[in-house]
């Protein structure tokens, strides 16, 4: 079954993209639910764990010790893994979209005359390790689009699940609809007939890794 679901994300996504120019990938809705879920869980825990430490609840045949430390805590848990999920099923833009021009992630795009290629790889995230896509790009095209993610209007994008750049490439973000290992195939494939098409085409400089958000659908 694995093998099935890997081959018909690989299909949808070269389908989409032969069929519309255009294809995207959004977070999963999926991995997003889980967020908002354990999130809210989290927040109504702590909520009852200060509500006693602050003595509007009673703790019943329990005591309140430590109950304002367990609570404080389990909000800032809560709150953040609820503001996550939120990031990723309100955001209006794909978090990644590739057209002709290149690939984009989180609205910056990388140009295909800069991409060598896509891998997976084991990325850290804190504490956390996710598996993921990264784009294979020379060091200046790397920074170039680290260098756009920082521009003003994508300030306050720390819920969304990042794609960051490291030392072999860009990492795309993780918690994709797309499995990482299907997304780095339709991409690839992606890639290749682009490529061929443009084969003479005067490749771009790295400064050129656009700031434009990419066209909604």
């Amino acid at each position: 079954m694995s093998g099935l679901r890997r081959g018909l994300q690989v299909s949808r996504l070269v389908a989409a993209f032969r069929r519309e120019r255009r294809a995207e990938v959004r977070f999963s809705r999926l991995m997003a639910g889980v967020y908002l879920g354990l999130g809210l869980l989290l927040l109504v825990c702590g909520g009852w764990l200060v509500g006693i430490a602050v003595g509007l609840l009673s703790p019943g045949t329990g005591t309140t010790d430590g109950a304002a430390v367990y609570g404080t805590v389990s909000l800032g848990v809560g709150l953040v893994l609820f503001g996550m999920g939120c990031g990723q099923v309100r955001r209006g833009t794909p978090a990644l979209v590739v057209d002709d021009e290149g690939v984009h992630v989180l609205g910056k795009v990388v140009p295909w005359a800069h991409v060598s290629g896509f891998r997976t790889q084991q990325h850290r995230t804190g504490h956390s390790s996710h598996t993921v896509a990264t784009i294979v790009v020379d060091e200046a095209s790397a920074r170039a689009w680290s260098q756009a993610r920082r521009e003003p209007e994508r300030r306050g994008s720390r819920l969304y699940a990042l794609g960051t750049v490291g030392p072999d490439g860009i990492a795309l973000p993780f918690n994709l609809a797309v499995d990482p290992a299907p997304l780095c195939e339709a991409l690839e494939a992606i890639r290749l007939e682009v490529r061929g098409r443009q084969t003479g085409a005067v490749d771009p400089a790295p400064d050129e890794v656009s700031s434009e958000q990419p066209p909604h659908a």
